[in-house]
């Protein structure tokens, strides 16, 4: 795992949907616990913009389905 790609992820989604501090923490000890999921959620966010559907945000219900 990459660190520095945890934390630039973890800077990105804290910005852009404005996590509380609760929220961030129980996504970064999620991302920091399995490799491999923080891979797969990295992989989406970056590709996020180009599967937009119909201005349907697909990565909010992810990460909604991450923190709850």
């Amino acid at each position: 795992m990459n660190i520095g790609n945890v934390n630039l992820f973890l800077k990105m989604i804290k910005e852009e949907y404005a996590l509380t501090e609760s929220e961030l923490s129980t996504l970064t000890t999620r991302m920091l616990a399995d490799d491999k999921e923080f891979e797969k959620v990295w992989r989406f966010y970056k590709n996020k913009n180009k599967s937009y559907a119909g201005g349907v945000d697909s990565f909010k219900q992810l990460l909604q389905e991450l923190i709850n």
